[in-house]
């Protein structure tokens, strides 16, 4: 045992409650829990109120950005477990490696039909019981708290009716969530193999697995929801605060497939309007579990306590008004909370660092055609202005002194508190990505081959790469090149990431007529929140009204997202 006062132990077969059957559903009592401390205690960031809208509506609703990357659209999480606190580093690995095989095993139970549930029970350690119904029969997944009846009707295997009943929830669960509950499985079950019923079922039974006679995980994550994230949500609305994106999240159960908690933490562009297709915004949420400690000691996990935020949801400074968990009832705890990633997130080593301590997390680089991230990047990019019209960029990506990122799959926290800081970390490196892609994707990527001419780093690189005025003319039938942009990307340890941009723009005031270089650097803070610093237009730094100019920058790229359409907008207002 450990000399620390925060001791936890695995519990063994002879400390759990009876398995849940039809027979003895109202015989598990209900239980509380709360929170204990932990060595992870990331700063919370400020709250801030939305902007307003945009001027931009036109141009942004001609040319929404495509979805991301496949790799982000996938909903299905790799079995890329991370290692557990305590465990030396070979353990975990181990251990990990050995839950990768298990893992896949399970979320492949096949088509549906008989077997595939006996498949998914033995997986999941449930036991099954079988009735015969009209034209089929009625099987029954159970634990020691859950009871999953499914109607099959053979030999069509087609599934016509399922139920799911919490031992420990049967008179606290209103009709209508017993309804939704149950339809998402039915939903899962319409599909013609039974891995999202298998994805929900193990949610389910690892949940039912972890409780114990003190602590139903089940009631839990309810009074988590009920009592703390979803007062947190109608404070922040009331507030003016958008909570899905500035905020602690909005809070959903069994929403989307997933049965369960879950929190929508960033939406895509959601500073466009309404009209703009729900297919070309990109959702991102938590999905709420209680997992495996896995150590002795160190004060992480799920325990007793009676409230969660106080009787006032905000101090009079504002700040949400967290209790401290009971701690005196640590020594049989084995469980905390795990964030799972829908979809998982890549951010830079320094953040996985405090996201993810034992940084086990799968290494992301950016694309390119020859596997360099070291080399340009090179991409071609039509943009639509206000008048419909299509003007064609080309991009070139330099990487600076850029942090090696690693793919977040799930984070492990000790207390709801720390829930907001996650956030803060995860949307900024998601709006930055959503800057990078929305013109560095793989449709626009084209081989450097296919570039005329490098991109203008000077003036004199510049005006030897433009076609001149006159020229043009006398070739009326003669298309004009792209305009090439330029685009660095950094991310210093310890500095805040930064994108710098580079547009040759017109000065009509100058005497000798000559094209101009308009640059600045945008900078996503934590949160995900826009500023702009060093704006120089036309080589000139000293432009009046230039902070003015830098505040409504800030909002284009605020609202737009988009490289492109913000590259093309200051073009046109320099001209």
């Amino acid at each position: 045992m450990s000399d620390s006062p925060f001791n936890f132990k695995v519990l063994s077969s002879s400390e759990v409650t009876p398995m849940a059957t039809p027979d003895n559903l109202s015989s598990v009592s209900s239980a509380f829990a709360s929170f204990s401390p932990s060595v992870l205690d990331v700063a919370a960031a400020g709250l801030t109120a939305p902007h307003g809208t945009t001027p931009l509506r036109n141009s942004i609703e001609q040319i929404t950005a495509p979805t991301l990357d496949t790799d982000l659209q996938q909903e299905n999480f790799t079995a890329k477990k991370r290692p557990l606190f305590g465990r030396s580093k070979s353990d975990a690995v181990q251990r990990r490696d050995i839950e990768d095989i298990v893992l896949i095993l399970r979320r492949r139970p096949g088509a549906i039909s008989e077997l595939g549930f006996e498949r998914i029970a033995r997986n999941n350690s449930l036991e099954v019981f079988k009735d015969d119904i009209d034209g089929g029969k009625r099987i029954s997944l159970g634990g020691r708290i859950i009871l999953i009846d499914v109607d099959l009707l053979l030999p069509a295997n087609k599934v016509t009716k399922v139920a799911l009943s919490l031992a420990s929830m049967l008179n606290a669960q209103s009709s209508a969530a017993q309804a939704r509950s149950d339809a998402l499985l039915l939903a899962d079950l319409q599909a013609a193999t039974l891995d999202a019923f298998a994805r929900n079922v193990e949610r389910l039974a690892r949940h039912d697995k972890l409780s114990t006679n003190q602590i139903d995980n089940f009631q839990v994550l309810d009074r988590l929801h009920k009592d703390a994230l979803q007062r947190i949500y109608e404070y922040e609305v009331d507030a003016g605060i958008d909570a899905e994106n500035m905020g602690h999240g909005s809070p959903a159960v069994d929403d989307v497939g997933v049965l369960g908690l879950s929190i929508w933490y960033w939406n895509g562009r959601h500073k466009i309007s309404e009209s703009l297709p729900e297919s070309e915004r990109k959702r991102y949420r938590v999905i709420v579990e209680i997992g495996e400690s896995g150590r002795i000691g160190g004060g992480w996990g799920v325990v007793q306590n009676n409230t969660l935020i106080g009787e006032q949801v905000a101090t009079s400074d504002g700040e949400i008004n967290w209790q401290e968990p009971d701690y005196s009832n640590l020594e049989d705890q084995a469980t905390g909370f795990v964030l799972k990633l829908d979809p998982p997130v890549p951010i830079p080593y320094y953040d996985a660092a405090i996201l993810d301590p034992e940084g086990e997390a799968e290494i992301e680089t950016i694309p390119t055609f020859n596997g360099s991230k070291d080399t340009a990047v090179f991409a071609k990019r039509p943009v639509y202005d206000s008048r419909g019209q299509s003007v064609e960029y080309v991009f070139s990506l330099t990487s600076t002194r850029v942090a090696e990122m690693r793919k977040i799959e799930e984070v492990y926290i000790s207390h709801p508190r720390q829930i907001f800081s996650v956030f803060e970390i995860l949307r900024q490196s998601i709006r930055m990505r959503a800057l990078i892609h929305s013109v560095f994707k793989p449709n626009f990527l084209i081989p450097r081959s296919a570039v005329s001419t490098d991109l203008p780093s000077t003036l004199v690189e510049l005006v030897s790469s433009l076609d001149h005025r006159a020229q043009t003319e006398s070739t009326p039938k003669a298309k004009t090149p792209p305009t090439k942009i330029s685009v660095t990307l950094t991310t210093p340890y310890g500095h805040v990431p930064r994108v710098t941009v580079i547009i040759p723009t017109t000065d009509y005031t100058a005497v000798d007529g000559q094209p101009r270089l308009t640059s600045f650097a945008i900078e996503v803070q934590r949160g995900g929140k826009i500023g702009v610093a060093r704006l120089i237009v036309n080589e000139r730094d000293d432009v009046q009204g230039r902070q003015e100019m830098e505040r409504m920058l800030e909002h284009v790229i605020d609202v737009a997202e988009d490289l492109g359409i913000v590259a093309h907008w200051v073009r046109e207002q320099v001209r």
